[in-house]
């Protein structure tokens, strides 16, 4: 069928606008602070065969996931019970769909004069299961309702049996059916006006309208991986969690190779860790969804958002990881992991994004964490009202986004996987939860450092009040900085980050009462408001006590080349307004302030920053010389893939060179760290504390510096106890953009 481009911009538009309204019908309805604030939600559009013709801009990860979910549904149910006009169906399997069975589902057959023409899908995160409280599953049959399909509106008619039977295994049936009614009320919209497109189009043209998008968006895809260089980039991140043998933080380190190859992109997580005896796990289906919202956010921003886009990617798995768990192991903690993927995929990208000099898609790590353990974010127990608190606070929406190579990131711009998210109203919180802030603000010191800073991120102080029975999950310190990344010498993390459970020293209400309350963790201690309450054995639930005082944060954004090339005004301006310390300002950025306004004593940052320099090449170690003739040769650029570094021939040679000095250091199919000076640095070092709990960090940095000019070229994250190469060659590129 010819499609007329005029109606066919139309169309695509129309449906766009048409799966907005059917998510900000769905954020209208529900009571979950995770939906109608955070965002993690999402509507979408198939067509007869589950494949996903557009989504809106809700959640990510959800799109993808619900293709699979259609597709099976098609398969297992096509003739018995079959599917009719007015049917909708809930879905929340992870290891058919979705990241976890909190991820919830419902999914609209859309009919025209008796027959199928197409399908619509709502999703949200939904707060509760039944089950265990999280963080304590080691399988999924603790993760609570677990449903592989069934109509919650049959022909129209509201399944009151089905309802009750979903909701009522849930702590808070009144909230989860909210959800699910909320999910409805979407599809409901979404199918109205579909039939309405029907109307004005017809079904024939709609049919192939789809089809288009899906067939444009493939294309637009392999258009832009036919743009960029063919090459080899490789991202290795860490995080940690529970070691249920022994009560203590294991380390756990996800890998990505990225190999692209003319209009065809690869991604092999070969060398992840093997699968948690606990819930931070991802199921395969969530894996493909977080290699969507990856690409989605970094390459094919501008592409349609249907399945067509990730049609020339490949992705290998093994089976047995952390990215590909085995059933029946617990998922709770997925979407956690996927972070840890999108962030893999990220840095890949954006190495592969600079060297095809598109800087303006460029960004250092938006995940960026300076370490895990203390109390997470899910709370358990009752509030002021007697009510059954909601798992999930969702603060998290509020972290800081990664550096660009010509700007800082963004402060509290959200999160990766959402772009319409949103951070968690402070009052609503407080009237659902029983939770008291005493703040909220940014986090000093939180973001990678770099001639272009990360976003801050923030952090909160808060107490339990109102609740008697309030319980936390709880991971054990682990000490190495978590999905972060920096890119070309910017700091992967900053250190002003401290997560911990304060037991409460003398009456902490008569103080209040007074007027005085702390506003910054560092001031429970100091002022006596209480002490970090280490619990032995390292429980996956705490109790915590009425009057506990607890801290958290977002977070924070990688940072971008070398931190010596930050202007110092600029520095001093952070320091003013408490984006970052005057003691990071001088060992970090080596710029010296001076004086009530702080200004920058020019002299003294001069020097400050020749040490600096100096101190990299005599503290550090040359790993190899270059073997290469550092004398004078017409050297001429072929390909910049690094800020500092580009490819260089004079005819008949190629060469790895620094472009601030000229410095070669290898062949182009050699791994240019090798050839640098590495200086080691442990956390402590950076922050000059150590962690709540007192135990030593698993993590260390290793700091990559041009052995001629002293540039700062990477700044790596590496974890002795998991091995692997020291020096991970991260890019390999030819001059004319091979492998």
């Amino acid at each position: 069928m010819d499609i007329d481009p005029v109606r066919y911009e139309v169309f695509l538009h129309r449906l766009w606008a048409i799966g907005e309204e059917g998510r900000q019908t769905l954020q209208r309805v529900t009571a979950s602070p995770i939906v109608a604030q955070g965002g993690e939600v999402m509507s979408s559009f198939y067509d007869t065969e589950g494949k996903m013709v557009l989504a809106c801009s809700g959640h990510l990860r959800f799109a993808g996931a619900t293709s699979d979910a259609i597709k099976y549904l098609i398969e297992w149910y096509g003739k018995s019970p079959g599917f009719f006009d007015g049917d909708q169906i809930f879905f929340n399997d992870p290891y058919v769909a979705g990241s976890h069975t909190y991820d919830m589902m419902v999914i609209k057959p859309i009919f025209h004069k008796g027959e199928l023409i197409a399908w619509t899908a709502t999703s949200t995160h939904t707060a509760d299961t039944g089950g265990l409280l999280r963080g304590a599953a080691s399988e999924i049959f603790h993760e609570g309702i677990r449903i592989l399909g069934v109509k919650v509106v049959e022909k129209g008619e509201f399944r009151e049996d089905i309802f009750r039977t979903l909701t009522e295994q849930c702590r808070d049936p009144q909230y989860v059916g909210l959800d699910v009614k909320a999910m409805i009320a979407g599809n409901n919209v979404c199918g109205k006006r579909y039939l309405e497109l029907v109307d004005k189009f017809g079904p024939e043209f709609l049919d192939a309208a789809g089809q288009k998008t899906i067939a444009d968006s493939e294309e637009m895809a392999r258009a832009k991986l036919r743009s960029l260089p063919d090459g080899r980039w490789v991202s290795r991140l860490y995080s940690t969690a529970l070691n249920k043998q022994t009560n203590t933080a294991m380390p756990i380190q996800i890998v990505c190779t990225a190999t692209k190859e003319g209009e065809h992109l690869k991604l092999d997580f070969a060398g992840s860790s093997p699968q948690m005896a606990n819930d931070a796990n991802s199921t395969l289906p969530s894996t493909f969804a977080h290699v969507g919202v990856a690409l989605t956010n970094t390459l094919f921003w501008d592409v349609p958002w249907s399945d067509g886009k990730l049609a020339p990617v490949e992705v290998s798995v093994p089976e047995g990881t952390v990215l590909n768990c085995v059933f029946p192991a617990a998922c709770g903690f997925a979407p956690w992991v996927g972070e840890k993927l999108v962030a893999a995929v990220v840095e890949c990208m954006s190495k592969i994004l600079y060297a095809a000099g598109r800087p303006q898609d460029v960004n250092a790590s938006w995940n960026s964490m300076w370490t895990a353990g203390g109390p997470g974010y899910f709370p358990g127990g009752t509030n002021r009202e007697g009510i059954r608190t909601a798992q999930g606070i969702y603060d998290i929406h509020g972290g800081g986004l990664g550096a660009a190579p010509h700007r800082d990131g963004v402060n509290t711009g959200g999160h990766m996987n959402i772009p319409s998210g949103g951070i968690s109203d402070v009052e609503r919180i407080e009237m659902q939860y029983p939770l008291l802030y005493f703040t909220r603000n940014h986090n000093m010191d939180g973001p990678g450092a770099g001639k272009h800073r990360g976003g801050l991120g923030s952090f909160r102080l808060t107490m339990v009040y109102g609740s008697r029975d309030f319980t936390n999950d709880y991971k054990p310190y682990g000490g190495i900085p978590q999905k972060a990344f920096g890119l070309f010498g910017g700091y992967p993390v900053g250190s002003g980050a401290f997560r911990a459970i304060f037991n409460p020293a003398g009456d902490v209400w008569e103080r209040m009462k007074a007027g005085d309350y702390p506003t910054h963790p560092a001031q429970v201690a100091a002022d006596g408001w209480g002490e970090v309450h280490i619990p032995e054995g390292t429980p996956e639930r705490l109790a915590v006590p009425e009057f506990s005082l607890m801290s958290d944060f977002t977070a924070c954004g990688g940072g971008f080349g070398d931190p010596l090339e930050r202007e110092p005004e600029r520095v001093a301006r952070d320091v003013r307004i408490r984006a970052v310390s005057a003691g990071m300002a001088e060992a970090v950025y080596g710029v010296v302030l001076e004086g009530g306004d702080l200004s920058v004593d020019v002299a003294a940052t001069e020097e400050r920053r020749r040490q600096i320099r100096a101190a990299r090449l005599a503290d550090g170690t040359l790993l190899a010389p270059s073997g290469l003739d550092n004398g004078d040769r017409n050297w001429e650029s072929s390909l910049r893939f690094h800020e500092y570094l580009e490819i260089a021939s004079d005819g008949n040679d190629r060469a790895v060179r620094c472009i601030s000095c000229g410095y070669l250091f290898c062949g182009p199919d050699e791994n240019y760290k090798k050839h640098s000076v590495r200086l080691v640095l442990s956390p402590e070092e950076l922050s000059g504390t150590r962690l709540p709990s007192d135990e030593d960090y698993l993590g260390r940095f290793h700091l990559y510096a041009c052995p001629g000019c002293a540039t700062l070229l990477q700044v790596d994250v590496y974890c002795p106890a998991l091995g692997g190469d020291e020096d991970l060659m991260d890019i390999r590129v030819g001059g004319n953009g091979r492998v």
